[in-house]
């Protein structure tokens, strides 16, 4: 089925997992809820720390759904794995997917500085542990916080992108 005839695209989104350090796996209710949901897609915005947890998802979800960038705490073996950065359409939308960089605050400016996102619909980035949904100048900037950490933030978080003809829902739920 051609994805532009689809209803949904559901998109699951973590970042920041920080696995080992953090915890020894993405949280089960996670994984449970991308099942449940029947997911499209798995965006991983980086911060992995090991490629273990790359791989897992792969098994469970399959190759072709699971789409990940590196991050600036991911070793040799992610950072030769996976890109830094990542475009793609999915229903007409212009996504772009970075990690991200430097503290929580203006973290937009600091991504809109780093990279020409004008040409996009959403933009899609990790690192700062915080959930962001905010439009500015019609671009949508997502951030699923971390589900792992509390570094810059008091909650642990992941995300789910819906995207319909009729626009883009994105729902930050907490663990």
């Amino acid at each position: 089925m051609n994805e532009n005839s689809r209803k949904l695209i559901i998109i699951g989104v973590i970042s920041d997992t920080h696995i080992p350090s953090r915890t020894s796996e993405i949280p089960s209710q996670i994984i449970e809820e991308f099942k449940k949901r029947n997911v499209d897609f798995i965006f991983h915005l980086g911060d992995y720390t090991e490629l273990d947890v790359y791989e897992r998802l792969k098994e469970m979800f399959g190759e072709e759904k699971v789409i990940g960038i590196s991050g600036n705490m991911d070793g040799n073996e992610v950072n030769s794995t996976l890109p830094t950065t990542r475009e793609l359409e999915l229903m007409g939308y212009k996504i772009f997917l970075t990690h991200g960089s430097g503290g929580p605050n203006r973290i937009i400016k600091r991504l809109n500085r780093d990279h020409d996102l004008s040409t996009y619909d959403i933009v899609i980035f990790g690192h700062v542990h915080k959930p962001i949904n905010e439009k500015h100048n019609g671009i949508l900037y997502l951030n699923p916080g971390t589900p792992t950490d509390k570094r810059f933030t008091d909650m642990n978080t992941y995300g789910i992108l819906i995207l319909s003809p009729d626009g883009a829902n994105f729902e930050i739920i907490q663990l």
